[in-house]
């Protein structure tokens, strides 16, 4: 069906002047040959802005690879960095380790030459503490003129303290039986009351020594922290070394004598040098005396000490 209405003529007027301005432009331009640059300057621009686009893609893909490259090198760098600084600690730590042995030693060399008898060093090998019947080896025996019975003496925090008795001499090395050792018996006084008794251990280096058959008066005369040291008297030890320190005094009524309960001088567990003790040449190869039992630790008045 035909479509009858009347258009507004004011309506297509409105149109007239934008297109007279548009007409009177491109008149002006043609008339100047303002265009004639204009595609080339078209083109330009895209490719301008596509090259500009490569360009950045590119230079981020090129950054990229750079940065994984330069982040290898840098972990190559810090790996290698880490290796000598872990290798830096081991000396460091092995430097410091040496220093404490050195001083060890020192202290040890400057305990030798203040002896008044012959010894022979020796460093502990082996030793067993859990052992009830335990021995500690050194590495010394026969060839350094080490015989059966010797005393063992060591110096510990600048204290010199028996440390026992060789029992087995072999051509290289030796057994030494410790103070601690149950069958292990030491004639011995207290250093400053001067009162004597027989020093037996416990059968563990974690038990008291026990000094035995000392005298009931002398109760008195103990007190705590106490040295008791070798007593020289029918017994292979050179007197006056240091055994151990008062710990407890134990005294029962119907025993006419007191005992009393010692921590050792020595910590046996730090142990690592000891010095064996060499006899005058008057002495035989096994000694002057045997070692001390209990029935033999008797005093001057015939009765057990």
């Amino acid at each position: 069906m035909a479509d009858f209405r009347i258009k507004d003529p004011k309506r297509n007027r409105n149109f007239v002047p934008p297109l007279l301005l548009v007409a009177s432009l491109i008149c002006l331009m043609l008339s100047t040959r303002s265009l004639e640059g204009l595609p080339q300057f078209i083109g330009v621009s895209i490719g301008g802005f596509f090259q500009r686009g490569f360009s950045a893609v590119s230079l981020f893909v090129s950054d990229t690879f750079t940065s994984i490259a330069e982040l290898r090198r840098l972990r190559a760098d810090y790996l290698e960095i880490a290796a000598k600084l872990e290798r830096y600690t081991q000396l460091e730590r092995g430097m410091a380790e040496l220093s404490a042995e050195n001083a060890r030693l020192k202290e040890q060399l400057g305990f030798a030459q203040g002896m008044s008898f012959s010894r022979v060093t020796a460093r502990i090998v082996a030793k067993d503490p859990e052992n009830l019947y335990s021995t500690i080896t050194i590495d010394k025996g026969i060839e350094a003129g080490v015989r059966k019975n010797m005393p063992v003496i060591a110096v510990q925090d600048g204290m010199e303290g028996l440390v026992g008795r060789v029992v087995d001499v072999g051509r290289g090395s030796c057994l030494v039986m410790p103070l601690y050792d149950s069958t292990s018996f030491v004639a011995a006084r207290l250093a400053k009351a001067r009162h004597e008794g027989l020093v037996g251990g416990s059968g563990s280096v974690d038990e008291p020594l026990v000094m035995r058959f000392v005298k009931k008066r002398a109760k008195e005369d103990v007190q705590f922290g106490d040295l008791v040291v070798t007593s020289g008297y029918e017994s292979i030890y050179p007197p006056d070394i240091a055994i151990g320190r008062v710990h407890k005094v134990r005294a029962l009524e119907y025993q006419t004598s007191v005992e009393i309960d010692l921590d050792p001088v020595l910590d046996f567990s730090r142990l690592e040098y000891v010095f064996v003790v060499i006899p005058s040449p008057s002495a035989p190869d096994e000694q002057l005396a045997p070692a001390v039992t209990p029935d033999s630790a008797v005093t001057n008045k015939g009765e057990k000490r």
